[in-house]
This record gives C-alpha cells, sequence and structure tokens, in this order.
C-alpha cells in the first residue's frame, strides 16, 4: 500500500507540478539519462539513478539542465545536448529545454506534456499532446493540419484524420478495449492500405 502512493505521488509531481524538483531515490535503475537517441533505442542508462541519488529535471522557466547527483558528486548536463531520461520506467524526451513524455512509438512517435491552463482565477497543468515523426524529427502539437503537414504523401492518412477527429479535439483518444490510440488505428490502417496497393 505504502508503495503504491508513493507511485501515485511521483507521477502527479511529474504531470502536475512540473516546476518542482523531480527527485529519484532508492529505484534501483528504473531511472536515468539517455545521453543519445542511440542510447534510448538501445535502452541504455546513463548515470543509472539508486541509492541516494537524485535528479533535478529544472523545469520552472524552461531550465537549461539537469542536475544530478549521482554517487556523491554534483552532474550537470545540458538538455540541449541530452536526449532524455527515465523516471520510474517511463521515458521522456528533451526537445527545446521541455520534457516530453513517450506515449506510444510505433510508426510515429507520441508524446504528452503538461501546460499552464488558465481555470478561473488561477493556473492550472493540463496535459497536452504533440508527436514527432520519429525519434530524431522535432516535437510538434499533435494537430490535423501539422499532421497533414509532416504526411503529405499520405493523403489516405490525411484525409481519414478528417473524417475520424472532426473538429481535432479527440486526437490522443486512446481506445481502452484495443489497448492502442485511436491515430495510430488509423494511421496503420492506411499505411496496410498503401502497402497492399503496391503489391
Amino acid at each position: 500500500m505504502k508503495n503504491s502512493i508513493k507511485v501515485v505521488i511521483t507521477t502527479i509531481i511529474t504531470f502536475m507540478i512540473p516546476a518542482l524538483s523531480l527527485e529519484a531515490q532508492n529505484i534501483k535503475a528504473a531511472s536515468g539519462i539517455y545521453l543519445t537517441e542511440q542510447d534510448y533505442k538501445a535502452n541504455k542508462l546513463s548515470y543509472a539513478l539508486t541509492g541516494n541519488d537524485k535528479m533535478r529535471l529544472n523545469e520552472f522557466l524552461n531550465g537549461k539542465n539537469v542536475t544530478l547527483i549521482y554517487q556523491g558528486k554534483k552532474v550537470v548536463l545540458p538538455k540541449s545536448a541530452t536526449y532524455g531520461f527515465r523516471l520510474d520506467n517511463q521515458d521522456f524526451r528533451f526537445f527545446n529545454n521541455t520534457s516530453y513524455k513517450v506515449l506510444d512509438t510505433a510508426g510515429f512517435v507520441l508524446y504528452s506534456y503538461p501546460r499552464l491552463t488558465q481555470q478561473g482565477k488561477g493556473y492550472r497543468p493540463v496535459e497536452q499532446y504533440a508527436y514527432s515523426t520519429n525519434t530524431s524529427a522535432a516535437v510538434l502539437e499533435l494537430t490535423i493540419e501539422n499532421l497533414w503537414k509532416s504526411y503529405p504523401a499520405q493523403e489516405g492518412f490525411c484525409f481519414a484524420l478528417k473524417n475520424y477527429f472532426s473538429d481535432g479535439a479527440d486526437l490522443a483518444e486512446y481506445d481502452a478495449f484495443s489497448h492502442r490510440y485511436k491515430i495510430k488505428h488509423v494511421y496503420f490502417q492506411q499505411t496496410q492500405h498503401l502497402t497492399a496497393q503496391a503489391k
């Protein structure tokens, strides 16, 4: 029960209060840094955090560095030269000093990230979605317009986006029954159709 509470608290801090420092303690290699895209693809963590090691993302005002307390020593890594990180077995990618949670990598990469949005008299973080055409491409806001620009040669996919997601609000909708994001279903449906036509 205590472990479940710790996981919930860590998740809330990660997504609801990005300005706070994130600390990974006693996680035993479930957290660490991906220095390069190749490291990420190979699932190779540098500075794998254990024991009293800590990681601070410095996300307030788009801080430019990640600060580690690693084996008793302070290590400062520029986000611009660091691909991403893993926290509690969840991968994140840095792009323009912002961390993006990796949701799905099949076909193209789907991300989520918190954005402060005015709610009444104050602001609260609201989950937003983004994507990149591959693990090294620029991260873009998940919109029909952006997807159309990213995949101009895949007209079937582009037209299907407008048919399935007319208002764009449900582009990141997740289907619990199939355990798949609906946009990925549409993408692969059109990809398979093109492959069949080519034969």
